[in-house]
């Protein structure tokens, strides 16, 4: 008995340190990234005001292209990205500092002159970098290194979005998906919290919309499930429509300058034709216009897909994310009514499915959905969220992610997205 008790006091007591350590970890951690979330945040705000304010600037799309390919060579830190954040929380491996600022800069850049870009990419890979360089600043051990680098990308996430629990799912999950490393959920959602809380008090505007959800019914969800399928598939397009467009890239040029001057003028020319600055940007405001007021182009997600193409794989820099809520929100507003589903509420359904399908993530949207339309048919988000999971196959924005389940079936594949098929598994 008294052995038992020891024991017992010995398991508590290494529960306790534990628990006090990753606190003391996520607290450093969350106001470093709420710190600099908030400069980000409300960096990419000031300069979309003078982007609008002063249309110009999106002739300077081409040279503000030049500077970002300058400063990644100059800070060796090319082809670098999201990816390699993700191998970095997987394997524990060390991070390029420099590709911090390097995405810093890059997306400032890309927002100020029109390239059509979101922020999730550059917070993901500041708050992995920075998460990664302190892990080895406290001289953590590998696996605390993984954990460390998870909690970074879900903090920076957090403060730009401000939405804790879904940057916690997202960025501790969006590594390994079907495997949940419990061990990170704790500290990165302490560390969300006091992230989003400080970024919020430094005058980040966390990201809300009101939407009015249909009360509910069994008729709407099955509705909602087949508007979730659709979603699925426009997200399996986006993903496409990336790669087509890089393999275009790459046959055509071999000089990163070359490449990235050429995505700047066809921005410039395609945003002359469409005579509309809608498609530069996040686009956050067509988002808004969406979701509240019922309003969007029946053509809006397919030209924010070819946007958000032609400048991420020229070489600008910011994210899919946005704009996949971009795409989404568009398209479900568009085809909603055509399904008897309110347009505003479609868009929200949009928004959260085609994000969900393209990131291969069904908790992350849920938790998503509950912050930022504020719980408001939560049921119908959770059926577009796990049908937006399955349906989008193994297509990803994120090649290096790993799907360690089949979305099929209950076997371990091990599957990285865009390089694999169901079929492949059943022969």
């Amino acid at each position: 008995m008294i052995e038992t008790v020891k024991r017992q006091a010995a398991s508590s007591k290494w529960y306790i340190k534990t628990a006090f350590k990753w606190s003391l970890i996520a607290l450093l951690i969350g106001i470093i990234c709420g710190a600099v979330g908030a400069v980000f945040s409300i960096s990419i705000s000031k300069v979309t005001v003078l982007r609008i304010s002063y249309p110009y600037l999106l002739y300077m799309l081409p040279l503000a292209g030049i500077t970002i390919v300058f400063i990644y060579k100059k800070f060796n830190v090319s082809g670098l990205g999201t990816d390699e954040v993700i191998v970095a929380a997987r394997e524990g491996s060390n991070m390029q500092f420099l590709q911090v600022p390097a995405i810093f800069i890059g997306t400032i850049l890309t927002h100020l002159c029109g390239g059509s870009a979101g922020r999730e990419g550059a917070a993901l890979q500041i708050g992995g970098g920075i998460a990664n360089k302190l892990s080895r600043i406290l001289k953590l051990n590998q696996n605390d290194t993984k954990i460390l680098t998870r909690v970074g990308m879900a903090a920076f996430f957090s403060a730009l979005f401000g939405t804790p629990v879904a940057a916690t799912a997202f960025g501790t999950m969006v590594v390994n998906v079907g495997t949940i490393p419990y061990s990170a959920i704790f500290p990165g959602l302490l560390a969300s919290i006091i992230s989003a809380d400080l970024a919020a008090f430094l005058g980040a505007s966390p990201e809300r919309f009101h939407v009015a959800a249909p009360v509910f019914s069994h008729v709407m969800l099955l509705k909602v499930a087949v508007l979730s399928v659709l979603c699925a598939v426009v997200s399996v397009l986006f993903i496409n429509i990336l790669h087509f467009v890089g393999e275009l890239y790459k046959k055509y040029f071999n000089n990163a300058y070359y490449k990235v001057i050429f995505g700047g003028f066809l921005i410039i020319i395609l945003t002359i034709i469409l005579q509309t600055g809608d498609y530069n940007g996040a686009g956050v405001n067509v988002i808004e216009r969406a979701i509240e007021h019922g309003q969007a182009n029946p053509f809006a997600f397919l030209i924010k897909i070819l946007f958000t193409a032609i400048t991420l794989e020229a070489g600008f820099k910011g994210g899919e994310v946005v704009p996949s809520f971009f795409i989404g929100a568009t398209f479900g507003c568009w085809i909603a009514p055509l399904l008897g589903i309110p347009a505003g509420f479609g868009a929200a359904i949009g928004m959260i499915g085609v994000f969900g399908g393209a990131t291969n993530s069904f908790l992350s949207p849920l938790f998503l959905s509950v912050e930022v339309f504020q719980s408001a048919g939560f049921l119908y988000f959770a059926v577009v969220s796990i049908i937006c999971y399955l349906f989008s196959g193994y297509s990803g924005l994120y090649s290096s992610q790993k799907i360690v389940y089949s979305k099929l079936g209950i076997e371990q594949i091990d599957a990285h997205p865009n390089h694999y098929h169901e079929s492949e598994n059943k022969r």
